[in-house]
């Protein structure tokens, strides 16, 4: 909140003293004097030489070795209207001249007079001089063009009008009169920075209506340029097209024990505030903005502190905050983008307080795997600003890493790794001595379907699938609706009771019901086609592999098996949910599809609950049989965990199947969180 409307009483402790303004005032023009200086002078060598045409003809035709060097500088140039050097020539003229000259002297080893040319040079780039030049063309043209109808104010500098009475008042304050009171009195309302505002205000209208009077008062300019900014005073306070100066504002902000709501940077010394989050005290005061220099909050200077510095000051004060500083520099306004939330689901976990890059750790969020985050603002290209799911109802968002920020950083620490892999790689140079054998690699189970057939890769070689950087995916909420039913997937390591999950669903066979698989082998007496499998030949079968109709598929006895895209569609279409047991490879096709696939990663529970568990089933079970259940379900989760939408950790059968039920019930009823490119094309 923004206090209220200025008023001209004594000042509080956080008001700030007018002199301090000015001393700000005047070094803010020397610093913007000083970057005009330098780049006036940048621009000017990286153009002037370049156009002429003595100089192309040098670069042309060089010198040759062992010849005298003709200094053509100050012989009549090639072109259409050649002046001689010691004609009447005009400002810009006289400055190439002088580089010419410079250079010239450079390069014949005279670097005394050079340097004495360069300051000559540096003397007429002078901003100073150019704006004595623009006053004297101004005062000129005014003279020769007098606009009528537009009468001469009546001072031009009321600012010393206003120092001159208030000199004039600090005589009469000492002698303990009633008069001396009454000059006291006076004297506080017209050294009020309000009425200073006024009085600047009008000297800057007089400026725009005789601009000659005002750059002929300049040299009586105090600096003191500000302007004190209230809740209903939103207006910029206008600048003369002549002044170089920066204004400076004073701003008061009520912030309370959450954070500002702003970040800030280091550019040199300046601290400069970077971004302003949605939601915050300094968003809602509509008087701070990303790029203002921040100089000074409740009489404590910032210039010269790091970062770090200016959050521990921040953090530390609450209440009224006394804010002075640089407005950025009007820049041309430009369409602001777009304001459309980007709904996103987090593929890593993020922790502010283990991120050193992050403006400010205050600000930051925290979230896990699986978490849906809404996007408000991508301005930023390395941090967004975002509310966690369940939580927009709170004020100030929060910032989190983006997406290319992010993708970055992980390619980054792949590199690296990479790197230290093929350090630490032991040289083939080795003797057997020291050298290790590489391990020799374990032959797994092959996977096998429900229908107990060995199944395919349908994605190439799954053992050594290039690893992907996962970041953000963008998704969208899905309505349920009553003519589709989303297929329910079951994943998980062998022997950790899919299967027994899936026969308990089946149980309830108007709600559920299996796809029914595609075969090559000929059809058997008792066999229905379409009810039992669908029959079709060896050549149809390795087409529809070819165009990827299967989720998945294998051989068995010189015979192709395997599940449709087809055949699930079949039992979306009969109004029933269809359950599935796949390898998680095949997800990639049926996610693909337009099928909406709802997937449950079946886990085990730790070792010894997983021990207890076989033990209380009567199960005869080995030690390395369990250990090698966790380890894939490990890997299953750390390759594929990205795609999973449920986790039911399996310690007890008859838990995790109604854990199950009252999900797959939550889907007919309940709104879901499903990837963007699913609905658009629904």
């Amino acid at each position: 909140m923004v206090s209220s409307s200025p008023r001209a009483q004594a000042r509080s402790q956080h008001d700030v003293d007018p002199e301090r303004i000015k001393a700000y005032s005047e070094q803010l023009r020397q610093r913007k004097e000083a970057e005009e200086r330098i780049a006036a002078q940048n621009e000017f060598l990286r153009t002037s030489l370049r156009g002429s045409h003595k100089l192309q003809a040098l670069e042309s035709n060089p010198p040759s070795s062992g010849t005298a060097f003709v200094n053509d500088a100050y012989e009549d140039d090639i072109s259409d209207d050649s002046t001689q050097l010691y004609a009447v020539v005009d400002y810009q003229e006289v400055c190439a001249a002088l580089t010419r000259v410079q250079k010239a002297l450079g390069a014949s080893g005279e670097s005394a007079l050079a340097a004495r040319v360069a300051g000559a040079a540096g003397a007429l780039l002078c901003p100073a001089l150019r704006t004595a030049l623009a006053t004297r063309s101004a005062v000129l043209t005014a003279v020769r063009h007098k606009r009528p109808g537009l009468a001469p104010p009546h001072t031009h500098r009321a600012t010393d009008r206003l120092k001159d009475c208030m000199d004039v008042l600090g005589s009469h304050t000492s002698s303990g009169s009633e008069t001396s009171a009454l000059a006291a009195e006076l004297l506080s309302i017209l050294g009020g920075l309000e009425l200073e505002s006024v009085i600047q205000a009008h000297d800057q209208a007089a400026a725009l209506l005789d601009p000659a009077c005002f750059n002929r008062g300049k040299r009586h300019k105090t600096g003191n340029n500000y302007n004190h900014k209230g809740e209903n005073d939103k207006a910029l306070t206008a600048h003369s097209p002549d002044d170089p100066s920066e204004h400076i504002k004073i701003i008061k902000i009520e912030k309370t024990n959450e954070p500002l709501g702003a970040t800030v940077r280091n550019e040199g010394e300046a601290v400069i505030i970077g971004r302003i989050v949605r939601g915050g005290a300094a968003e809602k005061s509509g008087l701070l903005h990303e790029g203002d220099e921040l100089l000074e909050v409740n009489g404590v200077a910032m210039r010269g502190k790091s970062v770090h510095e200016v959050c521990q000051v921040l953090g530390a004060l609450s209440g009224t905050l006394c804010v002075v500083l640089a407005p950025r520099r009007a820049l041309a306004a430009a369409a602001p983008p777009p304001h459309r939330v980007l709904h996103v689901r987090a593929h890593f976990d993020y922790d502010p307080e283990d991120d050193v890059y992050i403006p400010c750790r205050e600000l930051g969020i925290s979230f896990q795997k699986g978490d849906v985050l809404h996007v408000i603002s991508r301005e930023d290209p390395n941090w967004w600003q975002a509310f966690r799911e369940g939580e927009e109802d709170q004020t100030l968002a929060g910032l989190i890493p983006s997406q290319a920020f992010q993708h970055q950083r992980e390619s980054m620490k792949l590199t690296l790794a990479g790197e230290v892999a093929a350090r630490d790689k032991p040289r083939k140079g080795g003797t057997l001595l020291c050298a290790k054998k590489p391990p020799r690699k374990k032959k797994g189970k092959k996977a096998t379907s429900e229908a107990g057939y060995p199944l395919y890769s349908t994605s190439g070689a799954d053992e050594y699938e290039q690893e992907e950087i996962l970041t953000y995916e963008e998704v969208a909420l899905y309505y349920p609706r009553a003519s589709h039913k989303r297929p329910i997937v079951l994943i998980g390591p062998p022997n950790i009771g899919r299967h027994e999950l899936r026969q308990r669903l089946m149980e309830d066979s108007s709600r559920f019901a299996a796809a029914v698989p595609h075969t090559s082998r000929p059809r058997k007496d008792h066999e229905v086609p379409g009810q039992d499998y669908h029959f079709i030949s060896r050549t149809q079968f390795e087409a529809d592999i070819l165009n990827r109709k299967f989720v998945e598929h294998g051989e068995y006895e010189k015979a192709y098996y395997g599940t449709s895209l087809e055949a699930i569609r079949e039992v979306v279409n009969s109004g029933k949910i269809c359950v599935l047991n796949l390898h998680p490879q095949s997800l990639k096709i049926l996610r693909n599809s337009d099928l909406k696939p709802y997937t449950v990663f079946v886990a085990p529970p730790s070792l010894e609950k997983l021990r207890q568990k076989k033990i209380r089933n009567g199960e005869a079970f080995k030690e390395e049989e369990l250990k090698e259940i966790i380890a894939t379900a490990r890997d299953m989760e750390l390759r594929w965990g990205h795609l999973f939408d449920m986790i039911i950790i399996n310690n007890d059968t008859q838990r995790a199947y109604q854990q199950l039920l009252n999900e797959i019930n939550s889907l007919e009823r309940e709104p879901q969180w499903v990837p963007a490119h699913w609905l658009k094309h629904t």
